[in-house]
């Protein structure tokens, strides 16, 4: 049987669902001051490429979650606090994804191989964390899988959920590098 983690027993009281609209509300307006600075495209990129992270999981746990594949006690909160704590993942996960691809655009100035490093950063950092992660909900009985879906599913999973924004980022790169006219002179304002 499953049981609430402790994240979901404090969205279910009522300072826990204020609490985390109030979260939720500063990592938006966080993230909307970082991509108002102007002559900053790439940080509006980021933003934009950032978006898909959280919003992929959102749309993977309303169709896996729904199907039973997905099972947490998550499922059961009240409307309220469901809806409060979809915006507090969105928002921090734009933020999160926000500070990844910062990282990305960083490397990616530095190495054409960017992508690749990327990648392997994913494969020996990341895969581990979501595996211990995965191990440890499973264990208290915090999460189930069903319909043969396995850690190692999640891994791939979670995996293509950090290597989408960055495919989208590097996309809208290019796009935007061929619709913005050269400069003759100066450095370029796009980075930073």
């Amino acid at each position: 049987m499953l049981t609430d983690s402790p994240f979901t027993a404090f969205a279910r009281s009522t300072l826990g669902g204020a609490v985390l609209v109030a979260v939720a509300v500063a990592a938006l307006l966080a993230v909307l001051a970082w991509v108002s600075r102007p002559h900053h495209r790439d940080r509006r990129r980021a933003a934009v490429a950032a978006v898909s992270f959280p919003a992929l999981i959102i749309l993977l746990n309303v169709i896996l979650g729904g199907l039973g594949v997905w099972q947490s006690t998550l499922y059961t909160l009240p409307p309220l606090a469901m809806v409060s704590t979809a915006v507090l993942f969105l928002a921090v996960g734009i933020a999160m994804m926000i500070l990844i691809l910062s990282g990305y655009r960083w490397l990616s100035a530095r190495s054409r191989r960017a992508p690749f490093i990327y990648g392997l950063l994913l494969l020996v950092a990341f895969a581990p964390l979501i595996m211990l992660a995965d191990t440890a909900a499973l264990t208290e009985h915090y999460l189930a899988f069903g319909h043969g879906y396995t850690i190692w599913m999640d891994i791939a999973v979670a995996l293509i959920t950090f290597v989408l924004p960055v495919l989208m980022f590097e996309l809208l790169q290019r796009r935007g590098s061929s619709t913005t006219p050269s400069r003759s002179s100066g450095p370029s304002n796009d980075r930073g």
